[in-house]
C-alpha cells in the first residue's frame, strides 16, 4: 500500500524534469481562461442572449460556487486528457504491455542517473560486462574502456579473416549496457550453433565486422552500435592499433622461460607467468580513453582475467600514466576466484603485486576484495579442483584493502553485479565526505 503514495512523492523529485513544465501547463491554461473570461464578459454585456442561457450558465448560483464548479470540471478534464494522452503514446511506442515501464519510476531513476558520478571502467571479458552491468543501476555516465588483444573463438576468426580488431568483449559491454529492447539484446548474445561458416559466431560479432564495413572504420562502428543499442554511457576501444599480447613463463630456477604469443594461448603454457608484454609496444590509445579517465570521478580496473584482460589493456600507451595522473577515485577490484592457467593459487596480494609490477605503483588508491569465501561448493563439476575463491592474505599489501560480501552465490566465479556496484558507490561516497 506505500508503493503509489511513494511513486506520488517522486513526481516532486528535484531534477526530475516533470514540475517545470506542469507548472507552464498550469500558467498557459490559467492565461487562455482569464483571456477567454474577458472575452465571454464583453459578450456577455453587448449581446440579449435568449432565456435559456440563464439556466445552461447556471446564473441561479452564486457566482462563487460557478466558479469553483468549472474549476473542478475544467481541471478534471485536463488530468484525464494529459493521462489517457500519455498512455496513447507510450503504447504506440512500446506497444507490448508487459514492456511498458512505470512512467513515474522511470523518470525518476533516469532523473537520478543522469545525474550520477562519471565511472571509467577499464578491462575486458566477462567480469566488464558484470560491473558495467550493475553501474548502470547508479550512473548513465559510464565508460567503458575494452581491451582488444583477445585472438581466440568468433573473435579472432574475424579478426582473422577480416583484419578488424576482436568485437568480443565489445559486444558483451553493449549488451550489458544496452537500453533496446532485452529481445534486442539477447539476439545480440545469440551464438549459431550450426551451419557452414555460422557455427561458433555470436551475431553481435557478425553486427559489428558488418558494421565495420559499412561505416569504414572499427571505431566509428562502436559508436554507431552505442547508439542504435541505445547504450547507457560509451563503450570505447583502448587502441585501434592491431595488437598481439605476449607471455614469458618462468623458467628453471628463476631463469626466463619460454615465451607465448596469443591471448588465448597463454593460460595454456605449462609454467606459471612471468610478466606479459604488448607488441607492438608503442600501441597508442584512444584520444576517446584518454579523456574519460582525465574527466572521471571513479575509476575501476577489473575485475577480469588478471594477464590476458587488464594487463593487456592497462599497458597500453598511456592509459595507466593516465590513470596514475587522474584525482578520480582508483580502485582495483579483485577476482572473487582464481583462473586456471593465469592466477593458480593467488591470493588478493599476489594480484595486486603482479598488477604493480607491470605497471608501477601510484595507479590506485585502494583495492577491493570479496570477503565470502564460503561458497565453493557451489562451483559448477567441470570448475571443481580447477579453481578456488581468492583468499584474503590482506596483510602488509601494497594497498589499502576493503573487503565485502561481493560474490555470485548462484556462480562464485563471478561476481554479483548489484552488490558490487552497491559497495562501490558506497566507496566513493566515503571518499569524497
Amino acid at each position: 500500500m506505500r508503493e503509489p503514495k511513494l511513486l506520488n512523492r517522486r513526481w516532486l523529485a528535484v531534477g526530475i524534469g516533470v514540475k517545470r513544465w506542469l507548472l507552464l501547463l498550469l500558467f498557459g491554461l490559467m492565461i487562455s481562461a482569464l483571456g477567454l473570461a474577458l472575452g465571454m464578459r464583453d459578450l456577455y454585456t453587448s449581446i440579449q442572449f435568449p432565456a435559456f442561457v440563464y439556466y445552461l450558465t447556471l446564473q441561479f448560483w452564486p457566482r462563487w460556487v460557478r466558479m469553483i464548479i468549472l474549476c473542478v470540471l475544467g481541471i478534471t478534464a485536463t488530468s484525464w486528457a494529459i493521462v489517457k494522452l500519455n498512455r496513447v503514446m507510450i503504447s504506440a511506442l512500446l506497444p507490448v504491455a508487459s514492456q511498458r515501464p512505470d512512467l513515474v519510476r522511470t523518470l525518476w531513476g533516469r532523473s537520478r542517473t543522469k545525474r550520477g558520478p562519471r565511472v571509467v571502467a577499464v578491462g575486458g571479458g566477462h567480469g566488464l560486462s558484470t560491473l558495467l552491468s550493475g553501474l548502470k543501476l547508479y550512473t548513465d555516465n559510464i565508460t567503458a574502456i575494452v581491451g582488444v588483444a583477445d585472438d581466440g573463438g568468433s573473435s579472432g576468426r574475424l579478426r582473422r579473416e577480416f583484419g578488424i580488431l576482436p568485437p568480443g568483449d565489445i559486444r558483451r559491454c553493449l549488451a550489458a549496457l544496452a537500453e533496446a529492447e532485452p529481445l534486442m539484446t539477447k539476439l545480440f548474445e545469440h551464438r549459431f550453433s550450426g551451419g557452414e561458416g555460422l557455427e561458433g559466431h555470436s551475431f553481435g560479432n557478425l553486427f559489428i565486422t558488418a558494421l565495420t564495413e559499412v561505416t569504414g572504420s572499427f571505431d566509428e562502428a562502436i559508436r554507431e552500435a552505442n547508439r542504435v543499442l541505445a547504450v547507457r554511457g560509451q563503450i570505447v576501444p583502448a587502441t585501434l592499433d592491431d595488437v598481439v599480447l605476449w607471455a614469458e613463463l618462468e623458467g628453471v630456477g628463476g631463469a626466463p622461460g619460454e615465451h607465448i604469443s596469443g591471448e588465448s594461448q597463454i593460460a595454456k603454457g605449462a609454467a606459471p607467468i612471468r610478466r606479459v608484454y604488448l607488441q607492438p609496444a608503442d600501441a597508442a590509445a584512444t584520444r576517446a580513453s584518454i579523456n574519460a579517465i582525465r574527466d572521471a570521478d571513479l575509476i575501476l580496473v577489473g575485475p577480469g582475467s588478471l594477464y590476458t584482460s587488464l594487463l593487456s589493456t592497462l599497458m597500453i600507451g598511456e592509459i595507466a600514466q593516465a590513470i596514475r595522473s587522474s584525482n578520480a577515485l582508483r580502485i582495483y577490484i579483485c577476482n572473487v576466484a582464481t583462473e586456471p592457467g593465469e592466477t593458480d593459487h593467488f591470493g588478493v596480494q599476489a594480484h595486486i603485486q603482479a598488477l604493480l609490477d607491470h605497471v608501477g605503483p601510484g595507479v590506485f588508491d585502494l583495492a577491493l576484495a570479496n570477503s565470502n569465501d564460503r561458497p565453493t561448493h557451489r562451483f559448477a563439476p567441470e570448475w571443481q579442483g580447477r579453481t578456488s575463491v581468492v583468499s584474503l592474505d590482506v596483510k602488509n599489501t601494497a594497498l589499502p584493502i576493503r573487503t565485502a560480501n561481493v560474490i555470485n552465490l548462484d556462480n562464485p566465479l563471478r561476481h554479483d553485479p548489484v552488490k558490487l556496484a552497491r559497495e562501490l558507490m558506497r566507496l566513493l561516497e566515503s571518499a569524497g565526505s
